[in-house]
C-alpha cells in the first residue's frame, strides 16, 4: 500500500498505476456513502426534534418566527406514496379558524412559495399577541402570520414572556414557548362576512370569508385569509328556528369549527328581534 500511495516530488513524471487510481475511486465511493448516511441521519433527527419543511402559500414573504397554519402536505399518499413517507412537507397557510392547535413556527426567512425549516413541536422563539399578561397559553390569531395570540388556553405554553418595559409594542412580546403536542384543549373563534348563500328553506348553506373591522367600525374580508365553506347558523336549527332572520350576504358573523364534522362550521350574530 505503501508504494502505491507514494507522494511525487515537483518535476517528477506523474505516472498513476491502476492500484493507486482505484484507491482513490474507493475514497470517492465511501465518502459519498458517508455523506448519504449522514444526510439519512439528519432526516431522522428532523423529524424526532418536530423541525418540518413548510412551503409558504400565505400570499406574502414571511419573517423568521412567523407563525402559518399547516393546511396539509405538498405531496399526498394518492400522489406518491414513496415521496409522502420518505420526504414529507408541509404547506403553511396564512392563520384561520380551522388552524387552531395546527401550525409551524418558521426558523428561516420565507419567500412567497419557498420551501423552509418550521417548528411544528418543540420548543422555540415566537411573538405572541399579549390580551392578558397573566395568560400562560397561547394560539394562531386568525388572519396574522406575525404572532401568536395569549389566552387561557392554547396549543403553545409560554415558558417566558418578554417584559412590558422591555417591548418596541407593548401589546407583543418575543416568548420563549413549548409549542404542539396537541394540548390547549380550546375552541378558537373568529369574525367572518358571509359571502353567499345557498338553498330554498332553512337551515340555509352559507359561505363566508375572515373578516376584520377597522377603527370606524367598518367591516373587510382579509385579504389572503380564511374562506368557509358549508357554515350553518344556529340560529335557523330546529323548528323555533326556522325563518328566524336568515343571514345575508355581506352579514358579519362568529364563526366556529363544527365538533365532529370535518370542514363543515356553525356561526351565530346577535340582533334585536323587536318585542318579546
Amino acid at each position: 500500500m505503501a508504494g502505491t500511495l507514494s507522494k511525487v516530488k515537483s518535476g517528477d513524471p506523474l505516472v498513476i498505476p491502476a492500484a493507486t487510481f482505484n484507491t482513490f475511486i474507493d475514497a470517492a465511493r465511501d465518502f459519498q456513502e458517508r455523506q448519504r448516511a449522514t444526510s439519512r441521519e439528519a432526516q431522522r433527527e428532523f423529524r424526532q426534534t418536530g423541525i418540518v419543511l413548510v412551503r409558504n402559500e400565505s400570499g406574502a414573504d414571511r419573517a423568521r418566527f412567523d407563525v402559518l397554519g399547516i393546511a396539509g402536505p405538498i405531496i399526498k399518499p394518492v400522489d406518491n406514496a414513496g415521496e409522502f413517507t420518505n420526504r414529507f412537507s408541509l404547506r403553511g397557510a396564512l392563520p384561520s379558524v380551522t388552524h387552531a392547535g395546527r401550525f409551524a413556527v418558521l426558523l428561516e426567512p420565507a419567500k412567497e412559495q419557498a420551501i423552509v425549516r418550521a417548528v411544528v413541536d418543540g420548543v422555540t422563539v415566537v411573538r405572541v399577541r399579549m390580551n392578558d399578561e397573566a395568560h400562560g397559553s397561547a394560539d394562531i390569531e386568525v388572519g396574522q402570520a406575525g404572532q401568536l395570540t395569549s389566552g387561557e388556553a392554547g396549543a403553545a405554553r409560554l415558558l417566558w414572556v418578554e417584559p412590558v418595559e422591555d417591548r418596541q409594542d407593548p401589546e407583543i412580546a418575543w416568548t420563549v414557548a413549548r409549542v404542539g403536542g396537541g394540548g390547549g384543549g380550546s375552541v378558537s373563534a373568529s369574525f367572518a362576512m358571509i359571502t353567499s348563500k345557498a338553498g330554498t328553506l332553512p337551515p340555509y348553506r352559507y359561505a363566508a370569508a375572515d373578516a376584520t373591522m377597522d377603527e370606524n367600525g367598518g367591516w373587510t374580508q382579509v385579504g389572503g385569509g380564511g374562506a368557509y365553506n358549508n357554515v350553518f347558523n344556529l340560529e335557523e336549527q330546529g323548528a323555533g328556528g326556522q325563518w328566524v332572520n336568515p343571514l345575508l350576504v355581506g352579514d358579519v358573523v362568529i364563526i366556529f369549527p363544527a365538533p365532529g364534522a370535518a370542514d363543515a362550521f356553525v356561526c351565530t350574530r346577535s340582533h334585536y328581534r323587536g318585542t318579546y
